[in-house]
């Protein structure tokens, strides 16, 4: 079944069953030819061997038709169409506990948004403890958000392009202690939001959010998104944690939920992803 996104506050808890930066940096070449954005990396570091790993994980897309794809090609259309007609372009993923889903959907829907021949994505991962995604993407250690924001280090030199075409990625970065949170709302990076959203007309930001209920840096950082989309585990989230969710989320724009179903690993894609909760 096609996901359809539906505002959680409309749902029925009852019913729970998931750009490439366009020349971020100087010297990087954008040509269109028939309709298609190319973009020569020569200034964003390009990491050899980033796509063949991520081919390797389970449960992320493939430029294939499996079913996988297709659900999220699905999902990635519902939401651009809501973000074009809202006039948003950045999209916050966040969870209510920590679960694999969560970075797996901000993942593959980056994957999907860069598979369109005339839009970019640029992956934000916006945990500070360097354990999300750029764990997942083998880039462990690697500079990014935080350094920016606590070292002021430049976006030209923590941006990495994985070997997708029209796809960018910002590495959390790896901060030692305990200030995240305030990191996380701080002045720079509301500065820094409304400049990803506002430098390139067909890009899309997406911002992996850490879970909202565990830390407060998810807290922190919603202001700076467009809408949220929030991921639910099969078997996994409670519906308590689903309420306690709704209600942080209730001051702030919410396109709508999905929800992650896990299947035993006995294929190369073990999980099932994407019934929906749909608009009312």
């Amino acid at each position: 079944m096609a996901p359809v996104l539906k505002p959680l506050r409309d749902a029925s808890l009852a019913a729970v069953d998931a750009a490439p930066e366009v020349a971020t940096a100087a010297g990087n070449d954008m040509n269109t030819t028939s309709g298609r954005l190319s973009i020569d990396y020569t200034a964003t570091r390009v990491v050899a061997g980033t796509l063949e790993r991520l081919q390797r994980t389970p449960g992320v897309v493939r430029p294939d038709r499996s079913e996988l794809a297709e659900t999220f090609k699905r999902l990635r259309s519902q939401l651009l169409q809501r973000l074009q007609a809202d006039g948003h372009s950045l999209l916050a993923v966040t969870s209510p506990r920590a679960v694999a889903g969560k970075s797996l959907t901000a993942l593959n829907l980056a994957l999907a948004v860069a598979a369109e021949l005339d839009r970019t994505v640029l992956l934000v991962d916006a945990d500070l403890s360097g354990q999300g995604l750029q764990a997942m993407l083998g880039l462990a250690g690697a500079p990014g958000l935080g350094e920016h924001l606590s070292q002021g280090v430049a976006l030209d030199e923590l941006l990495v392009n994985p070997g997708v075409p029209r796809f960018v990625f910002l590495p959390g970065g790896h901060i030692r202690g305990h200030g995240s949170a305030e990191l996380l709302a701080t002045r720079a990076m509301q500065s820094l939001g409304q400049e990803l959203k506002q430098r390139y007309a067909d890009r899309v930001v997406i911002i992996d959010l850490p879970p909202l209920l565990d830390t407060a840096d998810a807290l922190s950082l919603l202001p700076v998104a467009d809408t949220t989309l929030l991921v639910v585990e099969e078997h996994s989230t409670s519906i308590a944690d689903v309420e306690a969710a709704s209600s942080l989320l209730a001051p702030f724009n919410l396109v709508g939920s999905v929800l992650a179903r896990k299947q035993p690993q006995t294929t190369d894609t073990p999980w099932r992803w994407w019934r929906r909760w749909g608009r009312g």
